[in-house]
């Protein structure tokens, strides 16, 4: 694959939580891609990414979540030390965007249509823990479904490749 980086395009940071509760991932059907993602979405100005996969999920599920590292690294005095996601992934999410700039010119930028500027999305992807309940209710503005899948139905949805590897990754690390 062409190294992303070098196209010079619009990145906008996002974060995602993966929830693995009684060996099932929880997933939500994102209504205007129609593919199933770990919930997640932009991080906001003064926001740690972490923060914004915790608010994210909350917002999409109704479940509340803290994202820490495997393996966790101890705190000192002189520091904070934040979670890890586990990993960082660049994609494009509009490259129609992107090549319509390059045409155009910034102008296509202002129009409405171009929806927060994103051309390709940089994703912290964090593994999750519930704080309380891991009761969830849909969000109808967000998602078409929610739903736990085991790992072994993973690989059926609809959803990008690395995507698939990523929710695998989780399972196998939470087993160790």
């Amino acid at each position: 694959m062409a190294n992303l980086l070098e196209k010079k395009a619009k990145i906008c940071y996002t974060a995602a939580g993966c929830l693995v509760h009684k060996n099932k991932v929880l997933l939500v059907e994102h209504k205007k891609i129609g593919i199933w993602l770990n919930p997640g979405g932009h991080v906001e100005g003064n926001e740690a990414p972490h923060q914004a996969a915790e608010r994210e999920f909350w917002e999409e599920t109704g479940i509340k979540v803290q994202a820490y590292s495997i393996p966790e690294f101890p705190q000192d005095e002189e520091s904070e030390v934040v979670p890890n996601p586990i990993v960082s992934n660049l994609h494009w999410i509009s490259q129609k965007n992107y090549d319509k700039r390059l045409s155009e010119g910034d102008a296509y930028a202002r129009e409405e249509k171009w929806q927060r500027g994103c051309e390709q999305h940089l994703v912290f992807l964090y593994v999750v823990k519930p704080v309380d309940k891991v009761n969830f209710k849909m969000d109808p503005n967000e998602s078409t479904d929610i739903r736990w899948f085991a790992e072994s139905e993973v690989d059926a949805l609809k959803m990008p490749e690395q995507i698939k590897r990523e929710i695998h990754h989780v399972f196998k690390l939470l087993k160790k």
